[in-house]
């Protein structure tokens, strides 16, 4: 576990998250560098980097570390595996200069939110408080439209990433959520998000 930056500040901006399987990671990425093509997004979101958040912690003390990771580890223990895929795309923001361009959650959303909210079970006794917005699951693949002209919603009603998951190798249908990740943010660093620890279910 690395719990120091480099420069040696003494904490950590953090948040926990589920992490996509390498090959899902790189289907996304290639169907982004196509995406990007046409639409025009300030900042495509690395590969490594793709995830879905269940809570951001913020700058968390590197000497409070060891008791976050005990936690979740603790509640992590009576969760079993469950299934997700993604799905079709959509934004966050002004419709015609979207700040978000995000890939869908489809599968066992219950499981998923259900997991969610056991990770804030894990963390609100630690003085992390839960962000108050009703949970929205999502990959985010880009950021800050800035196209020349408005962005139009109806270019995504037919984009869907089944067919490169199909064409993967092996082919990613889905994939098991048996693991949830505490990462930190490296601003500016390529990839920007270290996994501090993976936490696999018990």
């Amino acid at each position: 576990m690395n719990t120091q930056k480099p420069d040696g500040a003494k904490s950590e901006r953090l948040f926990i998250a589920v992490r996509l399987p390498k090959e899902l990671q790189e289907g996304l990425a290639r169907e982004c560098r196509s995406l990007s093509e046409k639409m025009e997004f300030a900042k495509w979101v690395h590969p490594e980097d793709l995830h879905i958040t269940l809570q951001f912690l913020g700058d968390t003390p590197v000497s409070d570390i060891p008791a976050l990771l005990q936690a979740l580890k603790e509640k992590a223990a009576l969760f079993a595996p469950f299934q997700l895929a993604v799905g079709a795309i959509g934004t966050f923001g002004v419709p015609a200069a979207p700040r978000v361009l995000w890939a869908g959650i489809s599968g066992q959303l219950d499981k998923l939110n259900q997991l969610q909210q056991t990770v804030i079970s894990a963390t609100l006794p630690l003085g992390f408080i839960p962000e108050n917005r009703e949970y929205k699951p999502h990959v985010t693949l880009a950021r800050k439209y800035r196209g020349n002209s408005s962005f139009h919603a109806e270019k995504l009603d037919a984009l869907r990433f089944s067919s490169l998951l199909e064409a993967s190798s092996p082919p990613v249908k889905g994939w098991t959520v048996d693991s949830i990740v505490v990462y930190a943010t490296r601003m500016h660093a390529i990839p920007m998000y270290e996994m501090i620890e993976k936490i696999t279910f018990c």
